[in-house]
């Protein structure tokens, strides 16, 4: 399974999302931690949803499930989103980060979707001071916390603007051991465009970067810019009939037959069904956590009786002690000034067949009374 959207799927993702542009915020849902869903209305075109799990993937979702519980996060967002218009949204390039931009009465407020690591939605101001943050953080080179200003981590070269030596440079100056990993971390293309790239361009992958001339280079920006301005032509990747990957159009990466391929209209679409291959499998093991919640709790009722069982046992012997207590004061006091005589041993054969002394232990000292 694919796990996480990379730049260059957010930038075609992006040319669909213009129509969600003029759309004002209707509902806001947190069903889950990590998955936001914002329900956006546009006149002439209804509603339509914007489902976003941050770190992994965004798309428009088809409106057939049931969004319902809010969590903490959603309810911010709500509060200070209901009724906003989605006026833009645009990607920090080259990063993986959406901004999406909301106006109302005058004002604005940015809503940042990071898709870096384990993802973050961040909601600032109009002046980029953050208001909220799904996640709170401290890094080395920035905090994400309320009342300061929104930062993002920026790579030293941008892949949707390179100059002709940028390649060569990067490459140069790179220790990874080899070409299509340099590519896929330091130019951030991730590993599928990577490997597209040195296809297009006739490189063997696995060569070290420093041994690429400029040469080579030239044609891996030619690559770069071929796959960025490609028209859309949407595929989802099958493999023995499993759903394993989406692209947004033919790659010689996947020419192989054992590849078996499902167009769509939109990349948006191949994209939302790709993960809905993945939602029964995630359903799943939420039912193995609620299951284990539901045994959890099975012991805690479990517990909680037989506590009440022993507290209503201890009571009655309480009561029945708090009712006798003359008789069980005048057995302690007699046997207190017997001790002062005889031995223990001595006092035990005195009070076989005694009334209400029915045991009494020599070795632990302790004595058993019958009272009703």
């Amino acid at each position: 399974m694919k796990k996480q959207i990379s730049g260059i799927d957010l930038h075609f993702l992006l040319k669909e999302f213009e129509i969600l542009k003029d759309s004002r915020i209707d509902k806001i849902y947190q069903p889950e931690k990590e998955l936001v869903i914002l329900s956006l209305y546009k006149t002439n075109a209804g509603k339509r949803l914007l489902r976003i799990e941050t770190g992994k993937s965004i798309f428009i979702a088809e409106q057939k499930e049931a969004y319902e519980e809010i969590l903490g996060f959603g309810q911010f967002l709500r509060k200070h989103l209901d009724g906003y218009f989605l006026i833009g949204i645009g990607q920090l390039k080259p990063e993986r980060i959406l901004k999406l931009i909301f106006k109302a009465k005058g004002e604005r407020k940015y809503l940042y979707i990071e898709m870096l690591g384990k993802g973050n939605a961040i909601l600032c101001d109009e002046n980029n001071i953050i208001l909220n943050a799904l996640e709170q953080h401290d890094f080395r080179e920035r905090s994400i916390r309320p009342k300061l200003k929104y930062s993002y981590p920026m790579m030293s070269y941008n892949l949707f603007d390179l100059k002709e030596d940028d390649i060569f440079k990067m490459l140069q100056e790179s220790k990874k051991e080899s070409l299509v990993i340099s590519l896929a971390t330091e130019l951030g293309l991730g590993g599928l465009y990577s490997e597209e790239i040195c296809l297009l361009s006739g490189i063997d992958k696995n060569i070290m970067p420093k041994n690429v001339d400029e040469k080579q280079s030239h044609l891996m920006l030619n690559s770069i810019k071929k796959i960025i301005s490609h028209e859309i032509d949407a595929k989802v990747i099958l493999e023995n009939g499993n759903v394993i990957d989406f692209i947004p159009f033919e790659f010689e990466y996947y020419q192989d037959k054992k590849y078996a391929k499902k167009s769509f209209n939109t990349f948006n679409e191949a994209v939302s069904f790709f993960y809905s291959q993945f939602k029964e499998l995630k359903e799943t093991e939420q039912e193995k956590r609620i299951k284990s919640l539901q045994r959890i709790i099975g012991q805690q009722k479990q517990t909680i009786e037989e506590l009440r069982k022993e507290e209503h046992e201890s009571r009655q012997k309480g009561e029945l002690i708090y009712h006798n207590y003359q008789l069980i004061k005048e057995v302690l006091d007699e046997l207190n000034k017997a001790n002062k005589k005889y031995s223990w041993k001595e006092i035990k054969e005195k009070l076989k067949g005694h009334k209400t002394i029915k045991e009494l232990n020599d070795k632990d000292r302790k004595v058993v009374v019958e009272i009703e």
